[in-house]
């Protein structure tokens, strides 16, 4: 008996996906029947069920008219134009533009190189004696001048030296950056 509803199963497989097919061609779906028998077994097929079975009727909805797929990624080529409009309107062009780092000078003696302005100021530790004998540390601001570099030169002594003081703000690029290609040193 399984045998049979097997055969039935594949079988109202094959009217449903007629039906569906049916449907989205525009025409009208003929009602399915469900059909179980005294076993439990369920098959689906378009016309009525025996007698010893237990009969349902199924309606297929009309399927949905065809939409446009969505565009998901585009060609460098399609959007052209409007990468050049937005570049005309630039201050400057792109070629006369050099890639600029900066070599900060802080008022305590640290030196140190980012890629973008350097800060107004920064924050010092500065040890100070607190009560019953521990050290408090307290933090102070020290100006911080800036000096504008080629990015070639900034890169060159950023990779040259570590031992001098304020290296340890030094503008840093992550591992990801780097693999990405936004190392600013990589890209002078």
């Amino acid at each position: 008996m399984a045998r049979i509803s097997a055969r039935w199963l594949g079988a109202a497989v094959v009217v449903l996906a007629g039906a569906v097919w049916s449907g989205a061609a525009g025409a009208q779906a003929a009602p399915i029947h469900r059909c179980r028998d005294a076993e439990g077994h369920v098959a689906y097929q378009d016309s009525a069920c025996a007698k010893t079975q237990e009969e349902e009727r199924v309606e297929l909805a009309a399927a949905p008219p065809p939409a446009p797929s969505p565009v998901y990624g585009h060609s460098p080529r399609e959007h052209a134009p409007e990468r050049a409009r937005r570049a005309a309107g630039r201050s400057r062009p792109a070629a006369s533009r050099a890639a600029v780092s900066y070599e900060c000078r802080a008022g305590n003696g640290e030196v140190f190189y980012r890629h973008s302005p350097c800060p107004k100021s920064i924050r010092i530790r500065a040890g100070a004696q607190g009560g019953r004998g521990r050290r408090a540390e307290q933090a102070e601001s020290v100006p911080v001048s800036g000096m504008p570099l080629p990015r070639s030169e900034a890169c060159r002594r950023l990779a040259a030296s570590t031992a001098r003081s304020g290296h340890e703000r030094d503008d840093q690029v992550s591992t990801y950056e780097r693999n990405i290609g936004r190392d600013p040193c990589r890209r002078s």
